[in-house]
């Protein structure tokens, strides 16, 4: 037909799939599409805030709009990264764009200095983007960092807990430490005793972590847990023979070695990229408003 180029194109998706697609959204329910989607805890800090903001801004209520504007501005401010600075690491953890969110102000934070610093001091600097973000989170990345051969050394003077890394060093095991924080604390409970220096049986540890990572993915979502093949190759890596000739493994080689996994590293890099790749497309969208209402 003249004026219409009917070529079938790749990516094109078929107009029987699309609607297929639409009846499937369809039959979704309004408190299953929150849920698929987090939008719950979004829904709740956004009337938090415009009760907060309503106070202050008309406390006698003659606004009908500022609850709106309010909740608005709340949400561009999810849409654009902006509403973790500060928070609780409950909040941080509660879903993955709130990770991505954190892991974005820690390195627009500490991303360019070459400042060299401990575990502990680490921990010190990151805590301005997450008051009560756990120490074992920043000793993950530090071990990792610094070698997983050196984690069982402890935290004591001249240990591997003392060694000065910097943030480029520290931040693609941060990011997989973020990423896999629950699992790991459910691991540490069931497959070693609430220890990190514990040496352990390789082989019940190996059985005990499968079953940490499926509870994980059940409660949390396939995300949530590390794959299979960087759980097999953290162990490799972790496990030693001991001086009975067994093979013993202890939570803090096992933890250093899975965040220092490649493959684990270049899959949160992905995903903090698509992130970030949104924030700017966020943030050209609003200067573009900002210059037309001007």
């Amino acid at each position: 037909m003249p004026g219409f180029d009917l070529t079938a194109r790749k990516g094109d998706v078929p107009l029987g799939r699309r609607r297929v697609d639409e009846e499937e959204r369809q039959r979704v329910s309004s408190e299953e599409y929150l849920a698929a989607h987090n939008l719950e805890l979004y829904l709740r800090e956004a009337v938090k805030h415009a009760s907060r903001c309503a106070a202050v801004r008309d406390p006698g209520g003659a606004n009908p709009n500022t609850h709106i504007e309010a909740a608005a501005e709340y949400f561009q401010a999810v849409n654009l990264g902006r509403h973790v600075a500060g928070r609780e690491w409950a909040f941080v953890q509660a879903t993955e764009r709130n990770q991505l969110a954190f892991l974005h102000d820690c390195r627009r934070a500490w991303g360019s200095t070459p400042t060299t610093m401990s575990a502990r001091d680490w921990h010190g600097a990151l805590r301005l983007q997450c008051p009560d973000l756990p120490f074992a989170v920043v000793k993950a990345a530090h071990d990792a960092a610094v070698g997983a051969g050196e984690a069982d050394e402890g935290e004591g003077e001249g240990a591997a807990g003392d060694a000065a890394v910097d943030f480029r060093r520290l931040f693609p095991a941060l990011r997989t430490a973020v990423a896999y924080a629950p699992f790991l604390e459910d691991a540490r409970a069931a497959a070693f005793e609430h220890s990190d220096l514990t040496p352990q049986d390789a082989d019940a540890c190996r059985s005990a972590v499968r079953a940490a990572a499926a509870r994980v993915r059940e409660t949390r979502g396939d995300g949530c847990s590390p794959p299979e093949d960087s759980l097999v190759d953290a162990f490799v890596d972790a496990t030693a023979v001991n001086s009975g000739g067994g093979r013993a493994v202890t939570f803090g080689r096992f933890r250093a070695a899975l965040c220092a996994h490649e493959g684990l590293a270049r899959a949160t890099a992905a995903r903090l990229r698509e992130h970030e790749a949104r924030v700017r497309r966020a943030s050209a969208a609003e200067r573009a408003r900002e210059y037309r209402d001007s």
